[in-house]
């Protein structure tokens, strides 16, 4: 087992790609706390993974808000110890043209994308460097492909999120701490993607499609694959 002794916190992991990312983590051995503002969501996660016999807890947060962000982190370290992995999947979906937007549902999106991962990452920051090591996986967007009417606010904030990837690599890279995005190369089979994007309805891609990437990345030890945007999709075929 890749992730055997490693602890593994994902946010956003009720559904979608971060339940198929907590999933996979389980079955490759790892403790997993899943994390995201939907209760019954995440207590199901759970359970799928004890039900593998793996070790797990789902912890309600909210990801845009500082100190559930550091609640959640102290409840992770308390319950199985040093975080080894840290998965930024915590998404909303909004979409509409800019001018029909009200500053709550620009901040809604953007908080929830980009504050929260880095909210999330800042709090688990501490840990990682006295470990000596680390690794942290956003959740990117294949945004070349995907550029769609409406989705200002999203694209705005995962452009965001792959800056801040890079830079993360390399303020962090001397701590042993590798920062790595990954997307699944278009449209996934997710409730966020068939609820605002319902005109597309061929060629959506199974969430797994990102999992082995994200074992890959998470099975990593220090000075590692860093500062990487990574095509799931293309990755996959690469390294069969």
């Amino acid at each position: 087992m890749q992730l055997a002794n490693k602890t593994a916190l994902i946010t956003g992991g009720g559904r979608g790609l971060g339940r198929a990312i907590a999933l996979a983590y389980a079955r490759e051995g790892a403790a997993v706390v899943v994390a995201a503002r939907s209760d019954d969501e995440i207590a199901e996660t759970a359970w799928l993974i004890e039900e593998m016999g793996q070790r797990a807890k789902a912890i309600v947060a909210d990801v845009q808000v500082a100190a559930q962000v550091e609640a959640l982190v102290a409840q992770t370290q308390a319950t199985f110890g040093p975080i080894h992995v840290l998965v930024n999947s915590a998404g909303v979906g909004f979409r509409g043209p800019v001018q029909e937007m009200d500053e709550a549902q620009w901040d809604g999106v953007v908080n929830t994308l980009l504050k929260g991962t880095f909210l999330v990452t800042r709090a688990v920051l501490p840990g990682m460097i006295s470990n000596g090591q680390g690794n942290i996986i956003n959740l990117g967007a294949p945004l070349e492909r995907i550029i769609t009417p409406g989705f200002a606010a999203y694209t705005a904030a995962k452009y965001g999120v792959e800056g801040l990837t890079r830079v993360l690599a390399k303020d962090l890279r001397r701590y042993g701490i590798n920062v790595n995005a990954i997307h699944p190369g278009g449209f996934a089979d997710t409730r966020l993607v068939r609820a605002t994007v319902p005109e597309v309805t061929q060629g959506l891609m199974s969430p797994e499609v990102v999992t082995a990437a994200a074992v890959a990345l998470a099975a990593q030890g220090g000075r590692g694959q860093t500062g990487q945007i990574i095509d799931a999709h293309t990755w996959g075929k690469s390294t069969a």
